[in-house]
Formats: structure tokens, C-alpha cells, sequence
């Protein structure tokens, strides 16, 4: 293979790295409103500060990616950050592919001496750390995932029983959850796991609740 290839494969394999939602903190603001549907000003307010706070920057991102600001914040469908999101969702598949990982990173060994990352599973790991960083119900939030991952599926009420938690807590605990998409919630009312928090769901048992 020759050096230039090996340099302009590498300065392309970058620059998809860089639009992981794990590694930007732009994407990762487009992509958490996208994937909510809307979310909350107060809420966005207090994790993006930097973006949510300068009346300039906000304006800007919101002309550049259709970002509408409103007390629930959304992306409008046809403007350019939803279509930012749908295309970091086939970096994020095509990552996750570890025939596409194994060849990539015997191409650029010098570039990445432990291989190219998992980007899908990089992006789990950044939410759950920053679930546990909540200060209130992070670490609650935390246990309630990981009964919903050994059960596979559960009920509020049931949460509420086997973890011995009262129902306000609970209900703010599934709330931060939601937030960071590592539950989804069923027709019935109960709680499962996200699709890559079930594939990922090591890095859960990794996490420590106290």
C-alpha cells in the first residue's frame, strides 16, 4: 500500500471518527434532541452551557443546523441536523462492523496500534458515564438499568419492589434513562434495555453504583 494512500485512508477513517456523538460535543447535542424528539430547554441548558448560554452561538447553530429553540428544543426535519444525525447513525453501524474494524486497522496499524475503534460501543460507554456523573439519581439510575438488563423487561411498579426504592425517585431515575435512550419504553408500560445497551451490556456490569 502506498504512503499517500495510507495517509488519505486515514485522514478519511479521522474524519468519520470525529462525528461520533462520543467524541463531539456538537453531534452529541444534535443527536441526544433527535433521538428524544425534543428535549427540554432547562435540561439542555444545564449540559451544553456552552452552546445553550451565548445568544450568538445559539443563534448560529440553530441557522447552520435547524436547531429550533423553544422551551423544547427540537431539529426541524428538513434542515441539515437531522440529516447530520441520520448520517452518524451509518458511521456508528459501520463501526460497529468488526470485519470493517479488522480491515481498516490492518491497513493503519501505525494509526492505530490497538485498532480502529467501536465507535457504537464507544457512544454507550459515554452516555452511562455521563448518567453516573448526575449527581441526584445517577447512581440509581445505574441499578435501575442494570435490574432491567438482568430481567429483560420490567414494570415501574416492579422496579419499585425489587429495588426497594421509593416511586418519586424511580420515576426520575427511568426519566434520566430516557434521556440518555439506554431504555425504551413499551405499549404495556414496562422498561427494556436500548438495542446497543443490550449488545454493550458489559459496560453496564463494569459500572459502579457506589
Amino acid at each position: 500500500m502506498s504512503e499517500d494512500f495510507s495517509k488519505q485512508l486515514a485522514n478519511f477513517v479521522n474524519a468519520l471518527i470525529v462525528i461520533s456523538p462520543s467524541r463531539n460535543y456538537v453531534i452529541q447535542f444534535l443527536y441526544l434532541i433527535k433521538k428524544n424528539g425534543s428535549m427540554d430547554y432547562r435540561v439542555l441548558e444545564e449540559a451544553y452551557p456552552e452552546l445553550m448560554k451565548d445568544e450568538y452561538i445559539r443563534d448560529a447553530v440553530a441557522r447552520a443546523f435547524g436547531v429550533v429553540f423553544k422551551e423544547n428544543v427540537s431539529l426541524d426535519a428538513e434542515g441539515y441536523g437531522s440529516a447530520l444525525v441520520e448520517f452518524v447513525d451509518k458511521v456508528l453501524k459501520l463501526f460497529e462492523d468488526s470485519a470493517f474494524r479488522s480491515k481498516v486497522s490492518s491497513l493503519l496499524k501505525d494509526e492505530y496500534p490497538s485498532g480502529v475503534p467501536n465507535l457504537a460501543e464507544e457512544w454507550v460507554d459515554v452516555r452511562l458515564k455521563g448518567l453516573m456523573s448526575e449527581p441526584t439519581y445517577g447512581k440509581l439510575s445505574i441499578k435501575v438499568l442494570k435490574e432491567i438488563l438482568r430481567v429483560g423487561r420490567a414494570k415501574k411498579e416492579e422496579l419499585a419492589k425489587t429495588l426497594a426504592v421509593g416511586e418519586g425517585a424511580l420515576i426520575d431515575a427511568l426519566r434520566l434513562l430516557d434521556l440518555y435512550k439506554l431504555v425504551l419504553k413499551e405499549y404495556d408500560g414496562s422498561y427494556r434495555p436500548a438495542d446497543d445497551v443490550r449488545k454493550f451490556s458489559q459496560l453496564v456490569g463494569a459500572m459502579i453504583e457506589a
